[in-house]
């Protein structure tokens, strides 16, 4: 064992990055040296693994494991603690050490299927946008080892490329659907489907070279103690030299979705009306503020700054600086500093815009986002507001199964405020209504139904929609109508045992001549079993 520790390349969190993006950022830069993980308690030490061009070849662990596969699997339940990778051998020869070969693929895959990152699976999938995806020519599919389910999910993409969204409707399972798609996209397995007939994008000139990368603020090193052991960081990342953080993009690099536009509600602010005490020259300058940002909002950056899509550097810079010189923050007046917020957000947007069109690799990927129908201040801020809903989507069918159905309510009404046209959320509203109301308050059992039309005024094959229905219609006592819409259920959702079950009971009560409704349990003209052991 050394008995000092380096400086570490890269660190960072558990609950920002999840570990298997961190195993698969080290493989593909194809390091070596040792990854030190935290655990999320009190424990002493680390989980320490060690790489050999990016492949695990050693680890020591804090929980036993019968080998170095399983030792590494153990980490995946992990959404918090620390990490950090060191360019050293932290492992050493001593007792405990388990060293053989394993592939991160394979082992990702298999980790998947116990448990997912859920914010990262909805992000991943979210940056896929509305282009159609396809499974990438030459990729090692067969190192995922996958099961029967999964490559059904991988033909469903070869024989037909869509987009995720689609994929994730016909496939059927919807949850093995996501979990491939965040898997395929995390290995890099995925690329965008575009047709021979598509129109190219226009060729940027080669003149504009992109700018050198900044480097990386160097990263607080570790203390060490007299044993040589390691204490947590406590920075977030510090990124490896010439290399980038052992991070996944972030939310603002997700190409907006051409479906936003009237079906999330994204307002943003403008300034009032200017006050009447204001000069007449202020009065317009303050009105002119509102119109500009409003406009700004619904603008590509070719149209902010005024200029065309083949515009070179030298015409865009120069366009920038008249720009520049008029709205700097700096030059508003006094008089006017109640819109100086919505100044300085002019200012950036045009300074954000000559910095993305007058770099070449910026640029061409901005374009892709324009012509995939974004770019703009407003579909981006749409975006961030589908994606928070859906993250806390997530969150409240976690709430809803530990009964905190208050805060689940209250999670889903904020999705409801902002996603119009989403059938999930007033069917999962009205399954925590029925879970926690009942239905014996009649404005309760009205909002439920109100709640159920919305979802099938949207989507009138919603599973969830009509399982709640079913269950509403059984409580109720309304036990034929409730029937149907299980077997409606179960003809949407095979894999529904409980719409299933009760079917099949429901079939063979009809059978019988019977209602499908449970024969009565309190008929006063029959002897109970009780009452034949215990007559008075």
């Amino acid at each position: 064992m050394t008995s000092s520790v380096p400086k570490p390349l890269a660190e960072g969190t558990l609950s920002a990055t999840p570990f298997g993006h961190v195993l698969l950022s080290i493989q593909k830069k194809g390091l070596s040296g040792t990854l030190a993980i935290w655990p999320d308690d009190d424990r002493p030490g680390q989980d320490r693994i060690l790489f050999r061009a990016g492949a695990p070849a050693a680890g020591r662990f804090l929980d036993p494991a019968a080998d170095l596969e399983r030792g590494i699997l153990n980490i995946f339940h992990r959404d918090q603690g620390p990490y950090a990778f060191y360019e050293a051998d932290l492992i050493g020869d001593g007792g405990g050490v388990l060293r053989g070969q394993v592939d991160i693929l394979a082992l990702i895959a298999t980790a998947l299927r116990g448990d997912v990152p859920k914010d990262a699976m909805v992000r991943v999938i979210g940056k896929l946008g509305l282009e159609r995806q396809r499974v990438k020519k030459g990729v090692p599919l067969a190192r995922l080892a996958l099961q029967s389910n999964e490559m059904a999910f991988v033909e469903l993409m070869r024989a037909e490329p869509a987009t995720a969204a689609i994929l994730i409707e016909q496939f059927g399972d919807s949850k093995v659907a996501q979990r491939m798609l965040y898997l395929l996209a995390i290995t890099e397995c995925l690329e965008p489907y575009r047709p021979v007939s598509q129109q190219k994008l226009r060729a940027v000139s080669s003149s504009s070279h992109p700018p050198p990368r900044a480097s990386s603020p160097p990263g607080a090193r570790k203390s060490v103690s007299s044993s040589g052991s390691m204490l947590p960081p406590r920075n977030r990342v510090s990124s490896p030299p010439g290399g980038d953080s052992v991070l996944p993009a972030s939310l603002s690099n997700l190409p907006p979705a051409k479906t936003l536009s009237g079906e999330i509600v994204a307002p943003r602010s403008l300034p009032g009306e200017p006050p009447g005490e204001l000069s007449p020259e202020h009065q317009a300058r303050w009105e002119e503020v509102g119109r500009v940002i409003g406009m700004m909002d619904r603008q590509n950056y070719f149209e902010m700054l005024g200029v065309k899509e083949s515009a070179d550097s030298n015409e865009i810079s120069k366009k920038y600086m008249t720009l520049a010189k008029k709205w700097h923050p700096d030059r508003m007046p006094q008089e006017l500093s109640e819109v100086r917020p919505w100044v300085e957000e002019i200012f950036h947007l045009f300074t954000v815009a000559s910095d993305t069109l007058g770099d070449t690799t910026k640029r061409v990927e901005y374009q892709k986002t324009v012509m995939h129908g974004g770019g703009t201040p407003e579909s981006e801020r749409k975006l961030h507001v589908m994606v928070e809903a859906a993250i806390n989507f997530q969150k409240v069918d976690v709430l809803v199964k530990r009964r905190r159905y208050d805060d689940a309510m209250e999670l889903c009404d904020a999705a409801m405020s902002v996603v119009r046209k989403e059938a999930d959320y007033p069917a999962m509203k009205a399954w925590i209504l029925l879970l926690r109301d009942g239905t014996g308050d009649e404005e309760v059992a009205d909002e439920i139904r109100v709640l159920l039309r919305k979802t099938f005024s949207i989507n009138s094959d919603h599973v969830h929609g009509h399982f709640v229905r079913a269950t509403f219609l059984k409580r109720q006592g309304d036990h034929d109508k409730a029937l149907k819409h299980f077997k409606k259920v179960a003809k949407l959702d095979p894999r529904n045992l409980e719409a299933i079950r009760e079917d099949r009971i429901g079939n063979m009560r009809q059978s019988r001549g019977r209602s499908s409704a449970p024969p009565p349990r309190g008929d006063s003209n029959r002897p109970s079993l009780f009452s034949k052991f215990f007559k008075k």
